[in-house]
């Protein structure tokens, strides 16, 4: 049996244009329940899923373990990677408007499973 699906990496300047962006391709809708706005995220009835990551920090924050009590403190805070992230995996092609935003990372911080 063969896997038919592609994972596709997702990098937007912020949230808000992720969500037009989305939003453009109908993949973030809204609906009202009990007079309430309720958004979800979704490709539809396309076979696939999304992922919405949204901020990546560095592995770089410094801590201290307490030798006494053993209580861990931050030295130094993890810095924030740029962009707000989205995956994404279809059995289609990813929409066009969708294309600029394709990043490859090496070692992605979240992947759909057997990907």
């Amino acid at each position: 049996m063969t896997n038919n699906y592609t994972p596709y990496y997702l990098k937007f300047a912020s949230q808000e244009e992720a969500d037009q962006k989305l939003t453009e391709v109908n993949y973030l809708r809204t609906y009202e329940e009990d007079e309430e706005v309720r958004t979800f995220y979704t490709v539809g009835d396309i076979p696939g899923g999304i992922d919405i990551v949204g901020e990546i920090w560095n592995d770089d924050g410094v801590y201290e373990t307490d030798e006494d009590t053993g209580e861990l403190s931050v030295i130094s805070e993890p810095t924030k990677k740029d962009g707000w992230h989205v995956n994404i995996i279809l059995a289609s092609d990813l929409p066009e408007e969708l294309q600029e935003f394709v990043v490859e990372p090496v070692t992605p911080n979240r992947r759909f499973a057997g990907f």
